[in-house]
């Protein structure tokens, strides 16, 4: 019994010396790779970017709109569903108009005047054969701009009128090109009368105030620059950044102007405190653009007017 003890251990002290014979043996400094934990492929669910359809229907954007292309030929565009036609007579033929308008749901070459009754004749603002406005009128609410208002006002000024509105018939807007001999350039105004004074006036230094069109429920006038003007005589200036373009509409809901530029229209909405307007751009290549609305009560979400 006492000779195999002895036996097992020294078989034990051999085996320890063999494993201290090799650590001694192991190169210094080399340590072997910890195993690299167990990676699993990451997953995301990013929300892709909304589609046009998806703004469209998201800002309850509808009507139809009536268009000319870059070659004049008339489409018909279903908003929100862009679905697009080309416009054409009871012959199938296509029909073209650079500029149109539609009246009575009767589509007319040119664009019809939103003067109303309302037009300028012989230096004065007339309707009829009533005098509304005499140039004394316009000269005073000419006097009224920034780079007029210290001038000596025995230097005649010329008014050219370049465009005409309502709020109704005692409230005509005029706008106004002014030309004074000591002034190098032209001076652009907009002016709102209640009477014979001009309750508010608004001065453009970009160009001057042309083309004024009237909102559908006739508390807004637009200007082709792209320039609202409320009631009050609050004017919201057109937004920065979009590419030369005329404005020519407003949206049936009245809470979108429209410009174009021949190769692409954009839907204006309303300014406001938390941040600068919402533009949507469609990919339509208009030179002119109509749209009238498809049913009553498309009007949703805060108007441009604020």
């Amino acid at each position: 019994m006492r000779r195999s003890f002895t036996l097992f251990l020294v078989v034990a002290v051999g085996i320890l010396a063999a494993l201290a014979l090799a650590d001694a043996l192991r190169p210094k400094g080399v340590t072997r790779p910890a195993a690299a934990p167990p990676t699993t492929p990451a997953t995301t669910t990013r929300p892709g970017s909304p589609t046009l359809l998806d703004t469209l229907r998201g800002e309850a954007i509808s009507g139809f709109v009536l268009y000319s292309d870059h070659d004049c030929r008339l489409h018909s565009l279903l908003l929100p569903r862009m679905i697009d036609d080309v416009v054409r007579d009871e012959g199938g033929a296509d029909i073209f108009h650079c500029r149109f308008d539609v009246d009575g749901g009767r589509i007319v070459p040119g664009h019809l005047s939103n003067a109303g009754r309302l037009a300028f004749r012989d230096g004065q603002i007339v309707s009829g054969d009533r005098v509304l406005l005499t140039h004394a009128d316009l000269v005073r609410a000419a006097n009224r701009h920034p780079n007029l208002f210290e001038l000596d006002r025995h230097i005649r000024r010329r008014i050219k009128v370049t465009g005409l509105a309502s709020f109704g018939l005692r409230k005509p807007v005029v706008a106004m090109e002014i030309t004074v001999r000591d002034l190098p350039d032209h001076q652009w105004l907009v002016a709102l009368f209640d009477g014979n004074g001009a309750e508010a006036v608004a001065a453009s230094f970009r160009g001057p105030y042309r083309h004024l069109f009237v909102s559908n429920d006739g508390a807004l006038i637009g200007t082709e620059d792209g320039t609202v003007i409320t009631r009050t005589g609050r004017t919201i200036d057109p937004p920065q950044g979009i590419p030369a373009s005329r404005a020519i509409a407003f949206s049936p809901d009245d809470r979108w102007i429209v410009r174009v530029n021949g190769r692409s229209t954009f839907l204006v909405g309303a300014p406001d405190s938390t941040g600068p307007p919402r533009i949507i751009r469609l990919p339509i290549p208009a030179r002119d653009l109509a749209w009238e609305p498809i049913t009553s009560g498309t009007s949703v979400g805060p108007p441009i007017r604020r």
